[in-house]
């Protein structure tokens, strides 16, 4: 014969929200871009919107970029990543490129996120890089004998600060 439970009393509230807030210092820093932010190709863009952010105690950055995408061709793919940098533009971090691809006829949206744990303490750039690859062709970017384009529109982008626990 099993224990009985007991379960924990609940509420239930219709249109309540909650909100949480990560211990102090939190920061969320956004950058946007309601026009072009990028016209990319082959060779590449960035920086796409450098934001500035400054980092108080150890912290997890999580990074989101949110971009109306257009001109993609069916046969193109458009390679996302970031990049985070020191005061003096050296390199601290960054991710591998991740790809998204549309509908030529749309204007698609993308939101691309990743984070980044355990960021010292001190002021950086937080931006993001972008290229496209001709599919199927040869990958690596700078392709001047198809070189696609495509335009990055109505962009965000949105760094949160959370103290690493």
């Amino acid at each position: 014969m099993s224990e009985p439970r007991v379960c924990a009393p609940f509420r239930v509230g219709i249109g309540e929200t909650t909100t949480s807030h990560g211990s102090s210092p939190s920061d969320v820093y956004t950058t946007t871009d309601p026009g072009i932010c990028a016209d990319v190709d082959t060779f590449g863009q960035a920086p796409i919107l450098p934001t500035d952010v400054s980092v108080a105690a150890a912290s997890n950055l999580l990074v989101s970029f949110t971009s109306e995408l257009s001109g993609l061709e069916a046969d193109t793919e458009l390679l996302l990543s970031f990049t985070v940098t020191d005061d003096a533009g050296n390199f601290v971090v960054g991710m591998g490129e991740w790809g998204v691809s549309n509908d030529p006829r749309l204007h698609d949206s993308k939101t691309v996120m990743w984070s980044f744990d355990d960021v010292a303490p001190g002021d950086y750039d937080v931006f993001v890089d972008a290229r496209t690859d001709p599919v199927p062709g040869p990958p690596g970017g700078g392709n001047t004998n198809n070189n696609p384009a495509a335009a990055l529109e109505h962009c965000a982008l949105t760094v949160f600060v959370v103290p690493a626990a």
